[in-house]
């Protein structure tokens, strides 16, 4: 017999309840790929998770993370991932993941990891 959508959200409570403190996160993070439109919004990700976005927003600032700093760890996976590629221009890998133009994305990119993206594709593809 399927849910009705409220049981399914009381099945899903429980779930996070029981499933612990870090089982929120998990999902997020897992919501969090990048796709052909780029990264969900974080309506889209608390309607997937059958939760509103200021439900959402309280269980990840509880587990002392955001819905920001969650995002900006996917686009930093992401952004070591793509910079592999040496066909992929910087423009195109910041457009890829949301960023309006390149010097913003090597601003966050210099944050994460101390580097700009082409210094980090330089040690990547050099002989070891």
């Amino acid at each position: 017999m399927p849910q009705t959508p409220i049981a399914s959200r009381r099945a899903t409570r429980g779930t996070e309840q029981s499933a612990g403190p870090d089982q929120v996160v998990q999902r997020v993070r897992a919501e969090l790929s990048l796709g052909a439109e780029g990264y969900p919004d974080l309506s889209g990700v608390s309607t997937r998770l059958l939760t509103s976005s200021r439900s959402l927003k309280r269980h990840l600032q509880q587990r002392g993370t955001s819905f920001q700093q969650l995002l900006d760890e996917a686009r930093h996976r992401d952004a070591l991932r793509l910079l592999q590629n040496p066909d992929l221009e910087i423009r195109q890998i910041a457009a890829a993941l949301g960023y309006q133009d390149p010097p913003s994305f090597t601003r966050a990119f210099r944050r994460w990891t101390g580097q700009t993206p082409l210094q980090a594709r330089a040690t990547a593809t050099q002989p070891r």
